[in-house]
């Protein structure tokens, strides 16, 4: 198994986590909460290929983790699943003119 943190996967058993079938599970946890070190043990295992792959799949818990991978990755906003409800959204008033 990859070395990560634990409080990664606080709602689940770590045990029965398979790096395989479990992947976008393990690399969404990592984007979405990880730190740096998490991170480049995912790279290291998965690969940046793999990650990327993944990557536009998330529902990230924040925008801020969501602008900073589309741009670690240069992998634009509107190719995110995500973005889709960002997206739909119109303008508030003020923005119109």
């Amino acid at each position: 198994m990859v070395k990560l943190r634990k409080q990664l996967f606080w709602d689940v058993d770590v045990k029965k986590l398979d790096e395989k079938k479990h992947a976008q599970f393990i690399i969404d946890r990592v984007l979405s909460f990880g730190d740096l070190e998490d991170y480049k043990a995912i790279k290291k295992h998965y690969g940046l290929r793999k990650i990327k792959q993944v990557a536009p799949r998330i529902n990230y818990a924040n925008k801020k983790s969501l602008y900073f991978w589309s741009n670690i990755f240069n992998i634009p906003l509107k190719s995110f699943a995500c973005t889709d409800k960002l997206l739909a959204k119109k303008p508030s008033a003020y923005w119109q003119r």
